[in-house]
């Protein structure tokens, strides 16, 4: 039943979103730009802390595999192909799905509760234009974004490692990095980027549109609201992971 009132929210989204496209004047612009300002420059530093230790692990747990065989400059490799087709798009869409999924549910339950949808529709408005549609978008144009900042950082955080650990000169890395690290990885993070968003967007709006009205319900979806889209991910990584091996990518 969960999963079937998802995939009928989906396709209203899409339907709606489809409706924007046809009548670009009908997107509420404001409301759009309010929701790219909290989702995704509100999210730029948490997401560039996040990832950079991240690639900082990633690159102490390979030198110290790597240093016994003397076969150091791998590491490289290893961080710039795992950084940003699979470790920067999950943590990325984790932390958003912690971040904004969660707040989308709270605010429109919030909504719900004090039945200003409700006055939405009494005034003669759409609520999937006012509400669902700008965070829908906004989630799906800043993701990508935040998940190239997220690519950078851990790069970075590799690279002060290595230079301390491994004796790889910041050059020497980047030297590498560029050999190693062909543009289909970075490309295949950030096709997936907007996929998440999406996913995060309509769980986060539908939970929020559909919760009961009592806060402890706001309270109870929002924490499903981020189970959900952080399954939802993962699933939908191991699905890419797959269809890019048939592809052959």
């Amino acid at each position: 039943a969960l999963l079937a009132g998802h995939v009928e929210f989906f396709g209203r989204t899409m339907v709606e979103l489809g409706h924007v496209l046809l009548r670009p004047h009908t997107l509420r612009v404001r409301e759009l730009f309010a929701q790219l300002g909290q989702v995704g420059v509100n999210a730029i530093p948490v997401v560039a802390l996040v990832t950079f230790l991240i690639g900082v692990v990633m690159a102490y747990m390979l030198g110290l595999q790597a240093e016994k065989y003397g076969a150091n400059i791998f590491v490289v490799d290893g961080v710039g192909i795992g950084a940003t087709r699979e470790f920067a798009p999950i943590i990325v869409a984790v932390i958003v799905a912690g971040r904004s999924g969660a707040a989308f549910t709270a605010q429109l339950g919030s909504m719900k509760l004090t039945e200003e949808i409700d006055a939405l529709r009494t005034l003669g408005l759409d609520p999937w234009q006012v509400l669902v549609v700008p965070r829908v978008l906004a989630l799906m144009l800043m993701l990508p974004l935040l998940v190239f900042v997220g690519d950078i950082a851990s790069l970075l955080g590799a690279m002060a490692i290595t230079s301390t650990m491994l004796d790889i000169t910041p050059a020497g890395f980047l030297a590498r990095l560029r050999e190693a690290l062909e543009l289909r990885h970075v490309l295949v993070g950030l096709v997936k980027a907007p996929v998440f968003a999406l996913v995060i967007a309509v769980i986060g709006t539908r939970m929020g549109m559909t919760v009961a009205r009592d806060t402890r319900a706001v309270g109870a979806a929002t924490t499903s609201t981020v189970v959900q889209s952080i399954v939802a991910v993962i699933l939908i990584d191991a699905g890419f992971a797959v269809w890019m091996q048939a592809m052959d990518w």
